[in-house]
């Protein structure tokens, strides 16, 4: 009973005095000061509890100790000039040069490649293109390759050990394969289908057990009265593989696990061995589109975003995780403008702030950022994000 409410009758006879009753002004004034000391008290116990809450608070949203943001660095360069991940550096074009800068934001390496350039680039190469000028870059920045071709150069496709370059027109040219001794090793002629895109996989063959880089080409077959799309694979210096037609739903991307090749369409996901032998049953998912994937400890992770309008935006309130026989879909805590993977996380970035859902996990965890993000460019190596801020590039080291 709360005491202010609290009203007690003290029966009293004539002539009696509160003495009587242990009621004298002294025992008045204790019970009174007794009060304030109780009510000060609780006071302070709020008070306590409000900043133990205020901590939990930013501790959620800029973490602790070795979970915390880390650091951030400002690289020179600017979101027009082609910026890409590259290992753990960053690659980009300004105009009349290639230019790799570290993650701490010294350069490591430039070459020049003339105007209105394009490159491509794994870890282990990179191969840029200007008109019908070609050249071929190890991964410390040193020429391999450099001849003009036959045609101009609509665009080109780096792997591991080798590199394809497509010249000609889109629906009659030619990919040349090129070995990292800078000899070609093939011309592939392209016709009665239009070339959408080249790319390269690791897979064993029925002639070595030891795994060996192929390639991959995606194309669309005009010829018939559908429109099909067409993979095809080879083996550089030994032609072609394999082939079929994957029917009418156009793939958006290719990637490998294990020497199978994962054909991403708007509907499902299929799976093919390097002989374009279907491999298992296609996994479905409609609704949603690849983001992102990646290998950890031998486990394929793919992230997989809600299919939006173009025009709309990137709006993302959850996101699909999809490894194993694992098919998650994750809330994010509020909406995100991207989602990426590092090497035991997913990650949602808000423009001030990102969050953390460790690998068989379900829940995020928030962090503060310094800067408002405009977009997200990719993951470098140690779970370091290429980010943008306006028109500026930043690398952000994340917690895992």
């Amino acid at each position: 009973m709360d005491r202010k409410k609290r009203h007690v009758t003290y029966m009293t006879g004539a002539g009696s005095s509160l003495g009587s009753y242990g009621m004298d002004d002294g025992s008045k004034k204790k019970k009174k000061k007794s009060a304030l000391s109780e009510r000060l008290r609780m006071l302070i116990a709020l008070a306590a509890l409000a900043a133990i809450i205020l901590v939990a608070v930013i501790y959620a949203l800029s973490g602790s100790g070795r979970d915390s943001i880390g650091r951030i660095t400002r690289i020179g360069a600017t979101l027009s000039q082609n910026v890409m991940p590259f290992g753990d550096s960053v690659i980009f074009y300004d105009g009349t040069t290639l230019h790799c800068v570290a993650a701490t934001g010294g350069n490591e390496w430039s070459y020049q490649i003339g105007t209105n350039a394009d490159y491509d680039a794994t870890e282990q190469r990179i191969v840029a293109w200007s008109g019908n000028d070609l050249y071929i870059l190890n991964n410390r920045g040193r020429l391999i390759y450099n001849n003009k071709m036959s045609d101009t150069i609509q665009f080109a496709s780096a792997g591991d050990e080798y590199v394809a370059v497509f010249v000609g027109e889109a629906d009659n040219g030619v990919v040349s394969v090129i070995n990292s001794s800078g000899q070609i090793v093939d011309n592939i002629t392209i016709a009665n289908q239009t070339l959408l895109d080249i790319g390269f996989f690791m897979s064993t063959t029925s002639s070595s057990a030891q795994e060996t880089e192929l390639m991959w080409i995606l194309g669309l077959d005009t010829t018939g009265t559908v429109i099909s799309t067409e993979l095809q694979t080879f083996q550089p210096g030994k032609l072609s593989t394999g082939k079929s037609s994957l029917g009418e739903h156009i793939a958006y991307m290719i990637y490998d696990t294990n020497g199978t090749l994962n054909v991403v369409t708007t509907r499902q996901i299929m799976h093919y061995s390097y002989r374009v032998l279907e491999q298992a049953t296609a996994t479905l998912i409609y609704g949603y589109t690849v983001e992102d994937v990646r290998t950890t400890n031998g486990v394929t992770y793919q992230l997989l975003i809600p299919a939006q309008e173009q025009n709309e935006g990137i709006r993302l309130n959850n996101v699909r995780l999809m490894y194993g026989s694992v098919d998650r879909v994750l809330h994010l805590p509020s909406e995100c403008l991207a989602a990426k993977l590092g090497t035991r996380s997913v990650y949602g970035f808000a423009s001030n702030a990102v969050y953390v859902c460790r690998f068989g996990e379900t829940t995020f965890t928030a962090y503060a950022l310094p800067i408002n993000i405009t977009a997200v460019l990719g993951m470098i190596t140690d779970n370091r994000a290429v980010v943008a801020s306006g028109s500026e590039i930043y690398v952000i080291e994340l917690p895992v």
